[in-house]
């Protein structure tokens, strides 16, 4: 019944295009000091923590809109498609002990997501279709990274050794009075921040190596929800923290601490990292309700209202929070620290303005921004190699610092969609069923085609586009060989279909196809290519097992067997 709840006040939102804040954990913590002149905005119902937040109708005669906390929105990753048994076999052990590390978690790298936990004995299965990167995630230890090796097996597994993390400096998180609420935090080192000890001078190879793979991991998506700060360069990261958690930091130095809830309170201290601290010190952090800064966007030509813009904090906040001005202008945007900011606005149709410094919450306050000239871009999505018109087919076209513009072709093929400003953008084409075609275009240019090719391999084949090869890669004894590549290596390196006058095209004018295929765990292959004419199948590593072969369009040579 809530999730129903959810999924209506979801679309009634979207369906109003409105400014309102959101209320994602506790309730709304009344109206925030000094803001009574502000418009009264209501709480949100919605989901876990971890869920997209929604907003609920305007309450009192406020403004309608929406207001989006970004820190809120992602989801938690999920990994892809997945075997339907074990394909590899991890073994985590503790590096100074020997002994098993139970609970680490075991995630993919460039996909997301928990694919494994290890148990008692620290072994983790994984049911991996094809090999990549892993990191593998445990209280205390610095983050590993485990490129895949498929074919390992319980009694065989791969091994992976866990360093301890004595190095990094610690600060464990404190909220006085709001013990279970969550918190969105920001750390900005306020002076050239030194390196903290590192263990890169240590004689020990498997250390020095998992400190380097542990400062690229904290910095990727895949463990967006480990707390490790790094140094300057990383001091717009956010980190969403409960009381108690621990956050582990790289460098030394002073450091303001920005956070804020997503009900409305807000925190600021400062605090430094010396070189001597050996234990993990506390972190307090007082939350009080933060103040809003609310007004209205006007057209500096006409002085009409301008709906649809796009208000944000100057240098960000720990939120991301992101107004969207109504339809009389008007907008809402905290929780913010009280004090003066400033304001970014953008809208498709003007010229982006920085409004401030401005004190919030005092007054309301009238932005007018200037319009910027307008045209109609037109054009026709047509389907490779036929060039048949598309119906259906989406168009973007994507202005630097502004909003996207969309349009849907019709039974012709053809679009039309208004752009503004000077520059060229980018422009692409999503046509169901076809690669992505993206070019750089002006907003005065003239009506253009814009050529797609097929993404099914089946229906390139249909076409004479490509040639396919299908076989197996076994070793001396027969036995399936998972994970292996297979080239073609055509006998002439001619130019890929497509080649020619590509006018400033970025993707898609080119059939572009790896002529590369991995065999999976029956070590299968299927391997397509548009290089014609005679060549050699190949597996890497393995010259001498190359297979001669002819790729001719349309078809698909299906018997090839190759040793490795």
């Amino acid at each position: 019944m809530r999730a129903l709840l959810v999924l209506l006040l979801v679309l009634l939102a979207a369906a109003l295009v409105t400014v309102q804040w959101l209320g994602l954990l506790d309730g709304d913590p009344g109206p925030a000091p000094g803001a009574s002149g502000a418009p009264t905005e209501s709480p949100a119902a919605v989901g876990p923590a971890n869920a997209n937040a929604t907003a609920t109708a305007p309450a009192n005669g406020a403004p309608s809109g929406t207001l989006v906390a970004t820190r809120l929105q992602a989801k938690a990753p999920e990994p892809g498609p997945l075997a339907d048994q074990p394909t590899a076999w991890l073994r985590v052990t503790d590096h100074a002990r020997g002994t098993p590390v139970a609970g680490a978690a075991v995630r993919s790298v460039q996909r997301g997501g928990d694919l494994a936990f290890t148990d008692e004995r620290g072994f983790a299965a994984l049911p991996l279709q094809e090999r990549e990167q892993l990191a593998v995630v445990a209280d205390g230890y610095l983050l590993r990274l485990v490129p895949t090796r498929l074919g390992s097996t319980e009694a065989e597994p791969q091994a992976v050794t866990m360093v301890g993390d004595t190095w990094c400096k610690r600060r464990r998180l404190e909220l006085p009075g709001h013990a279970g609420a969550e918190v969105v935090v920001r750390f900005r080192p306020l002076d050239a921040a030194a390196r903290a000890a590192s263990p890169m001078s240590s004689t020990e190879p498997v250390i020095t190596r998992a400190w380097t793979e542990h400062e690229m991991l904290a910095s990727r998506p895949c463990c967006a929800d480990v707390p490790v700060q790094q140094s300057a360069y990383a001091a717009d990261r956010v980190h969403r923290l409960r009381a108690g958690a621990e956050v582990r930091f790289t460098s030394l130095g002073r450091y303001a601490v920005e956070a804020a809830t997503a009900n409305g309170l807000v925190a600021r201290t400062e605090f430094r990292l010396e070189a001597n601290e050996n234990a993990t010190l506390p972190l307090r952090l007082e939350l009080v309700p933060g103040v809003r800064a609310a007004g209205v966007v006007l057209d500096r030509g006409s002085a009409q209202p301008v709906a649809g813009a796009r208000v944000s904090v100057s240098g960000g906040d720990p939120l991301g929070l992101l107004a969207t001005t109504a339809a009389d202008g008007a907008f809402a945007i905290g929780p913010l620290w009280p004090g003066a900011l400033s304001l970014d606005v953008r809208s498709d149709d003007h010229e982006p303005l920085a409004f401030g410094p401005l004190m919030a919450p005092a007054g309301d306050h009238r932005i007018q921004l200037a319009p910027l000239p307008g045209t109609t871009l037109r054009g026709r999505v047509r389907a490779r190699p036929s060039l048949r018109p598309l119906a259906g087919a989406t168009v973007a076209w994507q202005p630097q610092g502004s909003g996207m513009r969309t349009a849907v072709t019709g039974a012709d093929g053809t679009f039309a969609l208004r752009a503004t400003g000077a520059a060229a953008a980018r422009l692409q084409v999503h046509a169901p069923g076809h690669v992505l075609y993206a070019e750089l275009v002006e907003p005065n240019a003239p009506f253009a085609d814009y050529d797609v090719w097929p993404a099914e391999r089946t229906v390139r084949l249909e076409l004479g586009l490509s040639a396919g090869f299908e076989g197996v890669v076994q070793d001396a004894q027969g036995s399936p060989q998972p994970g292996v590549p297979v080239r073609w290596l055509p006998a002439d390196a001619s130019p890929p279909l497509g080649a020619g006058a590509l006018r400033r095209v970025l993707e898609g004018a080119v059939l572009e196809l790896p002529g590369v295929a991995t065999t999976g765990a029956d070590g299968a292959f299927v391997l397509e290519t548009n290089r014609f004419g005679p060549g050699r199948v190949v597996v890497d590593g393995a010259p001498q097992s190359a297979v001669a072969a002819e790729a001719i369009a349309g078809r698909t040579r299906n018997d090839l067997r190759l040793r490795r």
